[in-house]
């Protein structure tokens, strides 16, 4: 192929160029650029930032627009009855390199998706909406809420899955939400993410979008869920329930982990999907919005010395729920006066006060020891058996939207609405 000497203003994403540095030749797809720096994706996988003022020549050795193409048109009109919806929200899955900083930060675009995962595009008729760029730990409530009405706005429009791209740190919040928010559900609502940006040859966004392409398609649960992957290889993801899944290392590909629960399935690269538990929620007929969250629920860490007045604080501060991430069984510092002094004054104030375990695994027992026995006696305290932390903040948030009566908080938080809570566990899930 002929090519031809060009000025940057003239090359577009994913282009395929030939950069000249002195005797050195760089060939890859342009990315960007930034101020002085030229920006190429290397065979390798991994971008380098080039300075204009060194670069002897550029090239494009092939254009690329299709994908430009495909973006164009979908942008014209609204897909009508999508295979499948991708709602982007940020994370490191939306993340790229900042030279300038040595920093990521959320802004590539949807169409770079389909570069990261070529193969994402043969997955059928793909809608994909751009709701917000968030960092997860910047993520509020109200952002859960935009998330489920916007997914609920995609199944009424016939999508037969959504993915939500997501930062990772905070997801199994979201989806722990969304659990709530969209229940029941007619499709499978997936979120993924990635622990490596998108611009690093060793990002695990590729699999993560592809493999929940297929899980949007074809897993049969009607259920929030997160699919990342399962070990460090890239043979196959989890397909872990939303509401019962952490987040359990800083780096590792596999660092979600099920909790007190089996996997629910196996999504393989080659689009194949095993289930494991039995305990998938199927899909129903239609799928219900409950857009409903009081967001003045606080979390706090039960500790030694902790004292009274952490809990105090809150009750003066007139919040209207509280969850406390106690130790073991759900045990408190109680003979320090000054925490049942609290716990007092915030029954009086009819907080309603929810304790889990900060061990992760396993459930809280109000009836081993007998301080837990004196504490339960109070009307405002609730133990939620194997609910993980996460997921007991979120639903009471869900609960307080949907009544500020004790009793029907009381009723709400220890019905398992979405898979939240499990009865009988079974020896190996701690190490699963």
């Amino acid at each position: 192929m002929n090519t031809k000497k060009l000025e940057t203003k003239n090359i577009s994403f994913g282009d395929l160029i030939e950069i000249k540095v002195d005797k050195e030749e760089f060939n890859g797809e342009f990315i960007r650029e930034e101020e002085n720096l030229v920006i190429i994706k290397l065979k390798s996988g991994y971008d380098i930032a080039i300075p204009k003022d060194t670069i002897d020549s550029i090239y494009i050795i092939d254009k690329s627009i299709k994908i430009e193409e495909k973006e164009e048109k979908e942008s014209k009109s609204k897909i009508e009855n999508p295979d499948i919806t991708i709602i982007t929200t940020g994370g490191t899955i939306s993340s790229k390199i900042d030279y300038k900083t040595g920093g990521v930060s959320p802004s590539i675009d949807s169409k770079d998706y389909f570069r990261i995962s070529p193969d994402l595009q043969k997955q059928g008729k793909i809608a994909v909406v751009n709701l917000m760029r968030k960092l997860s730990e910047n993520m509020l409530p109200s952002d859960w809420i935009k998330i489920a009405e916007e997914s609920y706005s995609e199944i009424k429009n016939g999508s037969k899955g959504i993915i939500v791209t997501s930062g990772t740190d905070t997801m199994h919040f979201a989806s722990a939400a969304l659990s709530f928010l969209l229940n029941p559900l007619s499709v499978p609502i997936v979120f993924t993410g990635s622990q490596r940006s998108t611009d690093r040859g060793s990002t695990d966004a590729a699999t993560n979008l592809l493999l929940s392409a297929f899980a949007a398609k074809n897993f049969q649960g009607g259920e929030s869920v997160i699919c990342m992957h399962a070990n460090l290889n890239d043979e196959y993801n989890y397909i872990l329930r939303g509401n019962k899944a952490r987040k359990m290392h800083t780096e590792r590909r596999d660092a979600f982990r099920p909790i007190n629960i089996k996997p629910l399935a196996k999504v393989y690269t080659d689009g194949k999907i095993k289930e494991i538990s039995p305990e998938i929620i199927t899909k129903k007929e239609n799928t219900r919005l409950n857009d409903k969250i009081d967001d003045k629920v606080k979390l706090i860490y039960g500790y030694p010395s902790m004292g009274g007045d952490i809990i105090d604080y809150y009750t003066n501060n007139k919040v209207h729920g509280l969850v406390i991430a106690a130790t073991g069984f759900g045990n408190l510092p109680l003979e320090d006066k000054t925490v049942v002094d609290a716990l007092k004054k915030a029954e009086k104030e009819q907080i309603p006060i929810v304790i889990t375990s900060q061990t992760v695994y396993g459930s809280t027992n109000k009836f081993v020891y007998s301080t837990l026995r004196e504490i339960s006696k109070f009307d405002n305290i609730m133990y939620v058996g194997d609910m993980t932390t996460e997921t007991a903040f979120v639903k009471l948030m869900f609960a307080l939207g949907n009544s500020k009566e004790l009793e029907e908080i009381k009723k709400i938080m220890s019905n398992n609405l979405a898979g939240e809570t499990k009865e009988r566990r079974e020896i190996d899930e701690f190490l699963i």
